[in-house]
């Protein structure tokens, strides 16, 4: 019984696993911090089913995708756009409303936990 649940467990972190990579948005998610004296300090960017939400002290609002690293803040008329450096990775998110071009750089650690973390962190707890 005990390696059933074991092997049903390894699974489920496979897939779990398996999924984040494959996710499209997954390279967007994270937080991104403004320059002092910015008007918005910080946001963050999240995944709701296959949609990539952007969420700061003014609310959260979905973002329509308009091209590859291009989207679409309708809220505040907005284009966003994401620039990668080396290997790849998302480095900078702009904002361009009102006229004005609002940098913001992603930050080393990701707020939120991967999927693969989660999974070993809170199943190692468990004796069964």
């Amino acid at each position: 019984m005990k390696k059933i649940l074991l092997m049903a467990v390894i699974l489920m972190g496979v897939i779990a696993s398996v999924n984040a990579q494959t996710s499209p948005l997954s390279a967007y998610l994270g937080k991104y911090v403004f320059p002092e004296g910015s008007p918005v300090t910080e946001v963050t960017l999240t995944a709701d089913d296959s949609v990539l939400v952007i969420n700061s002290a003014m609310g959260s609002t979905p973002l329509e995708k308009k091209g590859v690293d291009t989207f679409y803040l309708s809220a505040y008329d907005a284009p966003i756009i994401f620039k990668r450096g080396a290997g790849n990775e998302v480095e900078t998110l702009t904002i361009i409303v009102q006229g004005m071009e609002l940098v913001a750089k992603k930050t080393a650690a990701s707020f939120a936990m991967k999927q693969e973390d989660f999974y070993t962190k809170v199943w190692a707890n468990k004796n069964y």
